[in-house]
């Protein structure tokens, strides 16, 4: 739900603002996203205790470029500052779109060299048509899955699986 109308919000922000004044709110919402994970803040800006207009004032506290006052002030107005993680990330997304450029998560059960990760982000690149950088996170499965969220491509090479066909096929050739 949060989102979803995180999105309307970020698509009212990409509609209104050309991209280098949108750049800087991205950068102002990218670091109160970050405060935001830190438990006091959220417990600022979650207590009951606390009037809305202080929830503002510290909001607009962290802010480093001023484009970003007005869009804060109608968030807190709307009760919507805890959308502010959802709004950055659907912005990351618009950028990475326009640019090209998407990120990829690499699961395997070893860490690989630099060397093979390059190669295959390179290869993956012309393929593609597009940038991506390549992310590994390791996992205990016996193999490897490669996944570009964002452009909704997953490859994966399974061990069991390998075998599983190979045992198959053997069986239908006899």
């Amino acid at each position: 739900m949060e989102e979803i109308i995180a999105k309307k919000y970020a698509n009212a922000l990409i509609k209104t603002y050309p991209q280098n004044i949108l750049k800087n709110i991205f950068a102002s919402l990218c670091d109160i996203s970050n405060a935001l994970s830190i438990q006091k803040c959220q417990e600022i800006v979650h207590s009951p205790y606390i009037t809305k207009q202080a929830k503002t004032d510290f909001i607009l506290s962290l802010l480093k470029h001023k484009e970003s006052e007005i869009f804060i002030k109608i968030l807190s107005q709307n009760n919507r500052i805890e959308i502010i993680p959802f709004i950055t990330k659907a912005l990351k997304k618009h950028f990475m779109d326009t640019e090209k450029k998407y990120e990829a998560i690499l699961y395997v059960a070893q860490e690989l060299d630099s060397a093979t990760i390059s190669t295959m982000t390179n290869n993956l690149s012309k393929k593609l048509n597009v940038d991506i950088a390549i992310k590994q996170c390791l996992t205990k499965i016996d193999g490897i899955k490669l996944i570009v969220q964002d452009l909704g491509i997953e490859i994966s090479f399974a061990k069991e699986r390998f075998f599983e066909n190979l045992k198959s096929h053997i069986l239908k050739a006899i």
